[in-house]
């Protein structure tokens, strides 16, 4: 086995590294600082405005549009007529492009976050002297001297420490502070178990230390962590997914038209100029110019709501997003639990006990509790391991004083690689050697136990017997350490202690929601497979150990392995910052939109590269806040529940305001068709940019306030918008009442003029506008049978647009859109034909929504 940096003595570390105990000289830093580049990580390059502009002119829509300008500008000059059609597409071209600017312009500022770690200053050893320098200036080879409350600086191999303790949260999830010592490894370790190294991004609690460099900059694990940060291919939103699809929809059905209307006007042989214009009319009509404005301010307006209920989305398509995840990810078990260990239950005696309910008088189990301990204590309260702590609370609240004179006469602190930790210590006339670690390492080596101070020996029945008491201690979710003393050449096993980090009660009610909601909640964490079942059972994420994987045995699986796993299991254990991503990237591949949850700089990447990132803003990071889409300001994972309410309850309306839009504008659009087939003019040019800039927009920003409709399947449809419910909708509604414009339109038109019918057409199309938006209100159930008038902003608008319409037909401006004089009978008529259109949409939604389904093959998840 090849011999990795914590397997190697320190000489060997000396040898390989070419440096020694006196450090570099000056020289040869230099050299290595030329060579190997500053102790920081490199910047990704930043996109320039210009190419964000470019970006932005050159999506499908925006190329669309830029033509309809060109051919309008050009068809206008040649013809000498005025520009105000040029200027009305102008302004909805610039508009788009604008908003389009602003939404993609956010740089990313997480290696900035990063590197102002580095922004410090180190003892070193140069030239045989100490010097301090700029943690910057650090390079392989190099003696460090750390001490408590430095960020570490770069990965190094402990020389020498004393009483060394590290917080390595921000890269393996581990909250508990971990001791740290010189001893050589013998054996291949995780991260997690290199107890001879420190690691950049790590910082020191407590103790002091001299550690030689092994890694700086971009070599380091962080580095490797940012580099792949820097790397990572962007992901393409589920709403982005939606208006990409939908775009292409409308272009190929514009450009089918399009072809089809200039072979119709050669064969009519109709004038060259007059087939563009209808061409640009067409286009006009059919792409809901107003749709991006519409989404952005929807999500707008949510984003701000959800300030106040304690997240904040930094980017507007996150909020849709989440709302579409049927995936949950929680980084690390510290996002779910409240932080704060106690010990809940005992064994000792032969019986167990319940902490919260009995007192325990047993003097040699907590003598062996109280000694065998590494905790201070101060004004600030307790420090130390947070086993210990909760270990030393416990013995202060069943009032345990130990008043005999003891000496302590060794003390060998908790050892990775023995997992126990031992103390002798004199007490009275007697010595005890007391030993308290991992459940395996201290019962499996002893051979007898004490009951009631009588040492007896420990037989197969007894044996048994606490080892199931361990097996349900830790079906209870319990941490649990053992406790033993040496006997004359014998380990006397004494007792267990269970402790437990709760779970909130919000955070079960939560993960019930989750479920309820059709949503998987899934635990990805580095700490160890006890702690994530433990936690994972008591979160209620998995109901026993056969839903939870140790990392080990799927790092190097297949991607159609890593399909079955991720199929199977519901909580990861000791998992690498890479395998976290390709976990997500896996699930991603089969469809699920994954939201990923976490505070640590190792959650950093699978946050990224996640579908919703989301940074918890308490105790997070910088660099998770920085590379999350929303931040969490309580901490609370219910919050993310109810963002995802709140995203889906978007989602529900974007649907209402696509179905609003696309059927209006298609019906104009097929309108402006048959026009050209039947060789007469429906509509004018300002008529339709009328429908489609006033009457059309307003009503469908106001559908965005729709509020949640309990009898609304919770259904994720992350694939498209166009279920086939949708699509049924959408077809019958556009083709039936296209057929009825038609029909009343020829029908006034042979009782009178074609101006007037004109005119009766473009009422037709306001009045049925303004019922279709009530329609929308609700896709699948009828609106007739609840509060129709429940939307307040949707009613004032249209109240508002309704007055400002009648103001705008009866006044000099209506010249420009209606003629005059025109008889009630038939102004009548198109309002009775409207109030039908509308009772027959909502007679046969309950027929569409028995029919066909909401959601696509697949697309529900299970639970």
């Amino acid at each position: 086995m090849k011999k990795e940096i914590y397997n190697k003595t320190i000489d060997e570390v000396y040898k390989n590294l070419k440096s020694s105990e006196n450090g570099l000289s000056s020289e040869e830093a230099n050299k290595r600082l030329k060579k190997d580049g500053k102790n920081e990580l490199t910047e990704r390059k930043k996109k320039s405005n210009i190419g964000l502009i470019i970006q932005v002119l050159t999506s499908k829509v925006m190329v669309f549009l830029n033509l309809v300008v060109l051919f309008s500008v050009v068809i206008s000059y040649i013809r000498d007529e005025s520009y105000i059609d040029c200027i009305i597409i102008t302004i909805i071209y610039v508009i788009n492009s604008v908003l389009g600017y602003y939404e993609i312009k956010n740089v990313d500022k997480a290696i900035d976050k990063i590197n102002e770690m580095f922004d410090c200053k180190f003892n070193v050893i140069r030239d045989k002297k100490d010097v301090l320098i700029d943690a910057k200036e650090i390079v392989p080879g190099d003696v460090i001297y750390i001490a408590s409350g430095d960020y570490i600086p770069c990965d190094a191999r402990i020389i020498s420490a004393e009483n060394l303790e590290i917080n390595e949260a921000a890269l393996t999830d581990n909250y508990k502070t971990v001791k740290k010592g010189s001893n050589i490894l013998n054996e291949y370790k995780e991260i997690t178990e290199q107890s001879n190294m420190v690691f950049a991004g790590s910082n020191v609690i407590n103790g002091e230390a001299k550690i030689i460099a092994t890694a700086t900059g971009m070599n380091t694990i962080l580095g490797k962590i940012a580099n792949n940060l820097l790397s990572g291919k962007e992901n393409v939103s589920p709403l982005q997914n939606k208006i990409n699809q939908l775009s292409n929809i409308i272009i190929y059905i514009v450009l089918f038209l399009i072809i089809d209307m200039i072979i119709i006007g050669i064969i009519n042989r109709n004038d060259l100029f007059d087939i563009l214009m209808l061409s640009i009319l067409l286009t006009v009509a059919a792409i809901p110019e107003g749709l991006s404005s519409i989404i952005n301010i929807i999500l707008s307006i949510c984003m701000n709501d959800m300030v106040r209920k304690n997240i904040l989305f930094k980017n507007k398509v996150a909020l849709e997003t989440l709302g579409s995840a049927n995936v949950i990810c929680a980084g690390n078990t510290n996002n779910l639990t409240m932080n704060n260990m106690m010990v809940k239950s005992v064994y000792v005696d032969c019986n167990i006990h319940r902490v919260d309910f009995e007192k325990i008088d047993n003097v040699i189990f907590n003598n062996c509790l109280y000694f065998c301990n590494d905790v201070t204590r101060n004004k600030n309260g307790y420090h130390g391991n947070d086993a210990d702590i909760a270990i030393n609370k416990y013995l202060e609240n069943i009032g345990y004083m130990n008043n005999d004179d003891y000496k302590i006469i060794s003390k060998d602190l908790f050892d990775y690689n023995k997992k126990v930790m031992k103390v002798s210590v004199s007490l009275g006339n007697k010595e005890y050697s007391f030993i308290k670690g991992d459940f395996d390492e201290v019962f499996n080596k002893c051979s007898k136990y004490v009951i009631r101070d009588n040492v007896c020996e420990l037989d197969n029945k007894i044996r048994e017997n606490i080892f199931n008491i361990y097996k349900y201690m830790c079906w209870e979710s319990l941490e649990v350490i053992a406790l033993a003393y040496e006997y004359d050449d014998s380990l006397v096993f004494i007792g267990l202690v269970g402790i437990l980090d709760p779970i909130d009660d919000e955070v079960k009610a939560a993960i019930m929601q989750c479920k309820a909601a059709n949503i998987r909640p899934i635990l990805i964490t580095g700490n160890s497979f006890n702690t994530a079942l433990s936690i994972a059972k008591e979160a209620k994420i998995v109901e026993s150990s056969e839903e939870v994987i140790d990392g080990k045995s799927i790092m190097n699986a297949n991607d159609d392995e890593l399909y079955y796993i991720v199929n199977k299991y519901r909580a990861y254990a000791r998992i690498t910052p890479e395998l976290k991503t390709r976990l997500i990237e896996v699930m991603q591949a089969k469809g699920m939109v994954v939201a990923m949850a976490g505070d640590g700089i190792n959650d950093a990447l699978a946050i990224k590269r996640a579908d919703v990132g989301i940074g918890f803003g308490v105790n997070g990071s910088d660099i998770v806040k920085e590379v999350a889409d929303c931040i969490l300001t309580d901490n609370s994972f219910l919050s993310i529940i109810n963002g995802i309410k709140e995203g889906r309850r978007v989602t529900n309306n974007i649907r209402k305001v696509i179905m609003y839009l696309i059927t209006t504008n298609i019906i104009e659009v097929l309108l402006i068709f048959i026009a050209m087939v039947f060789n007469v003019e429906m509509f004018s040019a300002i008529q339709i940019y009328w429908i489609n800039l006033v009457t059309g927009t307003i009503p469908a920003i106001m559908l965005g306030f729709e509020k949640d409709d309990e009898k609304e399947e919770e259904t994720v449809n992350s694939k498209s918008y166009f279920t086939p419910l949708l699509k049924v909708k959408l077809i019958t509604n556009i083709i039936f009442k296209t057929l009825v414009c038609i029909l009343l339109y020829f029908y006034f038109l042979g009782k009178t003029d074609l101006n007037t019918a004109n005119t009766l057409l473009f009422i037709l199309l306001l009045i049925h506008e303004f019922l279709f938006a009530y329609s929308c209100k609700d896709l699948k159930n009828s609106v007739l049978n609840k509060s129709i008038l429940s939307n307040p902003y949707l009613n004032i608008s249209i109240l508002c647009l309704g007055l400002f319409q009648i103001f705008i037909l009866f006044s000099s401006i209506g010249d420009y859109f209606v003629v005059r004089n025109i008889n009630y009978f038939y102004i009548i008529l198109v309002f009775v034909v409207c109030i039908m259109l509308f009772i027959i949409d909502e007679i046969t939604k309950k027929w569409f929504t028995k029919h066909f389904k909401d959601y696509f093959e697949g697309g529900k998840n299970e639970k």
